[in-house]
């Protein structure tokens, strides 16, 4: 009798073992995947220019690293110019929920998360932020029969029923001669 429960006992142990070794990394991941991301991916890295007329000629600059995103000569949701804008790269829980509760402290906080088809959507905190948020993914076009990486971010502003997204080059001279007359990309 004795041997019969310590035979049990093994069963249990092993069963528990077992169902814990299968459902604990999938509860893991499905934690995972709801927040944030602790760096920005590797391939949208650099220094990214994109060529824009808006009452002038101008280069808007993108720069972002592991964990801080720069804007340099953007224009907020009002229309104004701004020379210069420093992100820095926070995780959180709902990145959808990142905007509310604004407040000075958090004025200059991002969160990032890789999103479906290989983008990663970047939030800018703050109320109207219009500073580097988007949806990101790194793409080829071929320059001077070289293939180039660009940045794009899709579906900036919908005009009359088409989509309109920016595209980020890694040099002044590629924006320029992808964009020649500053207007936003198809």
């Amino acid at each position: 009798m004795r041997m019969t429960h310590i035979f049990s006992a093994l069963m249990v142990a092993t069963t528990i073992g077992a169902t814990a070794a299968i459902t604990g990394p999938t509860t893991v991941q499905a934690q995972a995947a709801k927040t944030s991301l602790a760096a920005f991916p590797k391939s949208i890295r650099g220094t990214w220019y994109h060529y824009e007329e808006n009452n002038g000629y101008y280069y808007k600059t993108v720069t972002i690293g592991a964990n801080k995103m720069t804007v340099k000569n953007y224009f907020d949701a009002f229309g104004k110019q701004k020379a210069k804008w420093i992100g820095t790269l926070h995780t959180t829980k709902d990145q959808e929920n990142f905007r509310e509760g604004w407040s000075n402290k958090k004025l200059h906080w991002t969160s990032a998360k890789t999103v479906k088809d290989g983008y990663t959507k970047v939030v800018a905190y703050g109320m109207f932020a219009t500073n580097g948020g988007g949806t990101y993914k790194v793409i080829h076009k071929t320059y001077k029969g070289k293939s180039v990486k660009v940045l794009y971010n899709k579906a900036v502003v919908k005009n009359w029923g088409k989509q309109l997204g920016d595209h980020y080059y890694q040099t002044k001279a590629q924006a320029k001669f992808f964009n020649p007359v500053g207007a936003l990309h198809k």
